[in-house]
């Protein structure tokens, strides 16, 4: 079995216990802490999550260090880890004076929030924003992980990292230590994992870190590379970062937690596509490298985007058909409004989401200030929208635009795709779901009529309402969307093994 397809069998492991863990003891920890805190704990984290991203320099670190083992040039991968560190560091710094400000005006800030509301989110606030410094410069390690096609050994880290995470939130909440805890087993199992990919890096790589180099041209590609990622990062940090602070100043910590668990939900479905997108940077810039051809990248491209429709689809089909069923049983009924919310939220990541071995690909050939352009105007838009809309509607108001601000984002990255990589966008559509609408609306009418004509309830009737949802969408997909040779590969993985 290859790594990649290791990889990828650890990572939706990974994101298949992550999400079944998190669908079973949140509502368990919401009852636990209380609405009001989990909304906290999800301000908090929300607000260094904003501030809290790599710059760039993560996807610069799997980007070049792949671009230079595809041509051989290890001591180039050398000065440029040393340039990446000392950028680190240097960042890590003024993200800590930054944090410090905040924390200073958190009161005026967030005004909504009553006096023990403010006293609980500055301790969570404290101890994430430390955590989160601390820990910023070693974010590079995942790059050096993939760059080096060491996908099990990293998917594996994420995999024990989700487990030791939930074990320890369970053990924390059993003992009624509260809200803090979830923040400190976060911290703990962050820099616990942090110290296994060192050691993972040290002995089965070769990777050697020059710090002292006079190459300025080096020094000046990856500052601008990292600078427009940077962009990148940050506007999409405004969708999903950024509007629970929203939320908290224009309606409530009502609003703030049911929007936590709409992205949530939304979020597992990302974690799914991107399960395998990370893993295709190197063979991306081995075609870059050598300069293969358009019609290489776009194979690869459709082989990766049609299983990625395939498990999405699912995903999003069998949320139309039983989500409001599994919302009233999930955490009550009284959060009925998490239903459009969730489908607002995940019908762009079906058109998205296949594609992001193209928008690896725009890194990999280094077309960064252009796709900044893109997100530029998604976070335009999401800001300009959300604002309104949260105050009008609150948390469906927040699904609302960033269901709005994705489209524009795709539609923009569309855009790139074809001129940049000169994909054929028209094309890539009908691959991918010119088979798909048939077996989709099928599948939900089926799921419909048969809740219409057997109408179970509680956990059993939502099992039995998704298996046979799931067994229709897999049964006409199979059928009516996979190729001869798709289906051929498939059969002969299972009979291998592999």
């Amino acid at each position: 079995m290859s790594e990649i397809k290791k990889g990828a069998l650890i990572s939706y492991a990974a994101v298949a216990f992550n999400a079944i863990a998190g669908l079973l003891y949140t509502p368990w920890m919401i009852s636990c802490i209380g609405a009001d805190d989990y909304g906290l704990y999800t301000l908090a984290l929300s607000v260094i999550n904003f501030f809290l991203i790599d710059f760039g320099l993560g996807e610069a670190v799997s980007r070049f260090l792949s671009k230079y083992k595809a041509e051989g040039d290890r001591d180039r991968a050398a000065e440029f880890l040393g340039v990446a560190y000392k950028l680190y560091f240097l960042i890590a710094l003024v993200i800590l004076i930054i944090l410090v400000i905040i924390f200073l005006f958190v009161d005026s800030i967030y005004a909504g929030l009553t006096a023990s509301q403010l006293n609980t989110f500055k301790l969570l606030y404290a101890i994430v924003a430390a955590y989160s410094v601390i820990s910023f410069p070693f974010l590079s390690f995942d790059g050096v992980l993939i760059s080096n096609e060491l996908f099990v050994a990293l998917n594996l880290c994420t995999f024990l990292q989700k487990v030791c995470t939930v074990g320890l939130i369970i053990i924390a909440l059993l003992r009624g230590m509260g809200v803090v805890s979830l923040v400190l087993v976060n911290t703990l199992t962050v820099l616990a994992f942090i110290v296994v990919k060192l050691l993972i890096i040290v002995k089965k790589t070769d990777t050697k870190v020059t710090f002292r180099t006079s190459d300025k041209v080096l020094v000046q590609e990856v500052i601008g590379f990292s600078g427009w990622t940077t962009v990148v990062h940050l506007c999409g940090r405004v969708i999903f970062s950024i509007m629970p602070s929203i939320l908290a100043a224009v309606s409530n910590t009502w609003e703030v937690a049911l929007f936590g668990l709409a992205s949530s939900l939304e979020g597992y479905v990302y974690q799914v596509a991107n399960a395998l997108s990370n893993m295709f940077m190197p063979k991306v810039s081995r075609i870059v490298s050598h300069n293969g051809s358009p019609s290489e990248l776009q194979d690869l491209v459709e082989r990766v985007g049609r299983i990625q429709v395939f498990i999405i689809g699912l995903l999003f089909v069998g949320f139309i058909s039983v989500g409001r069923e599994f919302v009233e049983c999930w955490v009550g009924a009284e959060y009925s409004m998490l239903f459009p919310c969730v489908i607002l939220l995940i019908l762009p990541s079906l058109l998205e989401l296949p594609q992001l071995v193209a928008n690896t690909a725009v890194s990999a050939v280094g077309a960064m200030r252009q796709k900044a352009f893109a997100y530029l105007a998604m976070a335009a838009v999401n800001l300009l929208l959300g604002i309104a809309l949260s105050l009008l509607f609150g948390s469906l108001g927040s699904s609302v635009s960033i269901c709005v601000a994705y489209f524009v984002r795709t539609f923009g990255m569309d855009v790139l795709y074809r001129k940049i990589l000169s994909l054929k966008i028209r094309r890539l559509f009908v691959k991918l779901y010119g088979k798909w609408f048939l077996p989709a609306a099928v599948t939900i009418l089926a799921g419909f009529t048969f809740a219409y004509f057997i109408p179970l309830s509680g956990w059993a009737g939502l099992a039995l309402s998704a298996l046979v949802v799931g067994f229709v969408y897999v049964l006409l997909m199979w059928k009516l969307y996979l190729e001869q040779d798709e289906r051929s590969l498939l059969i002969k993985s299972v009979k291998n093994g592999r």
